[in-house]
């Protein structure tokens, strides 16, 4: 079994820590039958010749997004990412968490079309500037938006060959506007693979802008594989994803519908950011019988929301199950409060520690009250800017929305609700009338 450097604290989920609150290993174990399908399909995806979520980490062509990175960050000083969801999410993610930003290519991400805030990008330095444009459909209204508007000031600046020269679409539909309007202009595009953008990220439309802003991408892809492995045993315990995906499924039936995340590392907020839309979208689907399933996700940012969302927690509707993120090394960074005023007894408290220890007693403070007040919580353990632990983090988080999914009885895959909201906005984009509004 490979090294784990993502540690999981999930006993506060369970009955033996909160007491009646909890759920126990015996209906975690009678869950084991509901997944028996899975496992099968789980064995299929591994030796699948076809791209899919679970054998990317082994099939994504890592030294081809290197040498294109490569190419783009000695060519260029800024990448505009042009896309929006699973387009966008997974890359900024794994830019924010884990790239830096002194590193000689600054990577900015616009992921949607409020005019006040994309007016900026007009701007640009185009004459060091990359656009990479994302869009698997190479149809979604927002991003050919941004694309088409910025297009002509980069043609203004740069000409025709050098508006094609700087720029980069990332798209699978070869019947889509994107992929047309690349032939038209001879634009490079480079093949979206086979899968939903919200479990992209560990492809080009993720590693590649990823790579740019400076990650250790085969760090992550290695982290990767080591969880495929632990996600792909058939016990129900020793597998992280079918013990925390049964955990999750079972407060969900017990009316915690809810699931909040909470960051002690604002670096971390970027992976709840993606984290929503892979759970949102992939479970909040009508099952065969007509019920509707799903589970909230929201974000609470640790400790800052102590003080707006733990009173709620604590006393408020038993209706939600708590995800701590953080990163222990954090007690050994900042610096020491002085031991000046230290007669006041709200100094004495704090003097002499480093922010760091006050931060992490702040988040074990939090998750303790939590567990006495008997609501759900677990832990995330990761030290800061660790690729391999976020690699490990990304596909344990896929693999229990598929868990959760099936226990659910719905497709994870699809998003069926959401075509009709794309008919409906070309539907007022004919017929605007400012004054409805």
């Amino acid at each position: 079994m490979s090294i784990s450097r993502l540690a999981i604290d999930s006993s506060s989920f369970l009955k033996d820590t909160i007491g009646e609150n909890g759920v126990s290993k015996e209906e975690i174990q009678a869950l084991s039958p509901k997944l028996d399908e899975l496992r099968q399909q789980i064995k299929a995806w591994q030796v699948s010749d076809t791209v899919n979520f679970l054998n990317l980490p082994e099939k994504v062509e890592l030294e081809d997004i290197e040498r294109l990175g490569q190419e783009y960050s000695r060519n260029f000083k800024r990448t505009l990412v042009f896309g929006i969801g699973g387009s966008s999410l997974g890359g900024e993610m794994l830019s924010r968490t884990l790239g830096y930003r002194s590193h000689s290519n600054q990577v900015d991400f616009y992921d949607n079309v409020d005019p006040g805030t994309f007016s900026e990008v007009y701007d640009a330095r185009w004459s060091e500037t990359l656009c990479m444009v994302i869009s698997k459909s190479g149809n979604t209204a927002e991003t050919l938006s941004q694309f088409l508007t910025v297009l002509p000031h980069m043609e203004r600046y740069l000409g025709e060959d050098g508006a094609r020269d700087h720029t980069v679409i990332i798209t699978e539909n070869k019947d889509g506007a994107l992929y047309k309007i690349a032939q038209q202009l001879g634009i490079k595009v480079i093949p979206h693979p086979p899968i939903g953008g919200r479990f992209s990220v560990l492809s080009v439309v993720g590693l590649l802008p990823a790579y740019i802003s400076g990650v250790d991408i085969s760090g992550v892809l290695e982290g990767a594989r080591s969880m495929v492995k632990r996600c792909t045993l058939d016990d129900m315990v020793e597998n992280p994803a079918f013990f925390n995906g049964a955990v999750q499924f079972l407060h969900s039936e017990k009316g915690r519908n809810i699931s909040v995340f909470m960051p002690y590392a604002d670096n971390l907020r970027l992976v709840v950011n993606w984290y929503r839309q892979l759970w949102a979208e992939s479970l909040g689907k009508i099952d065969e019988n007509g019920n509707h399933k799903g589970m909230s996700p929201i974000e609470n940012h640790g400790v800052t929301d102590q003080h707006s969302q733990l009173q709620l927690m604590l006393e408020g509707p038993d209706d939600k199950q708590v995800t701590f993120l953080a990163h222990p090394g954090v007690k050994h960074r900042g610096k020491r409060i002085p031991m000046r005023f230290q007669e006041l007894p709200a100094v004495a408290l704090l003097a002499g520690h480093t922010m760091g220890e006050l931060f992490l007693s702040e988040l074990m403070g939090t998750r303790e009250t939590l567990s006495r007040h008997g609501r759900p919580n677990r832990t995330f353990s990761l030290h800061d800017r660790d690729a391999y632990a976020i690699g490990e983090l990304i596909m344990l988080l896929e693999m229990e929305t598929i868990v959760v999914a099936e226990l659910m009885g719905i497709n994870a895959f699809d998003q069926p609700a959401v075509e009709e909201n794309k008919v409906l906005i070309q539907h007022y984009l004919n017929d605007l009338n400012i004054t409805d509004i």
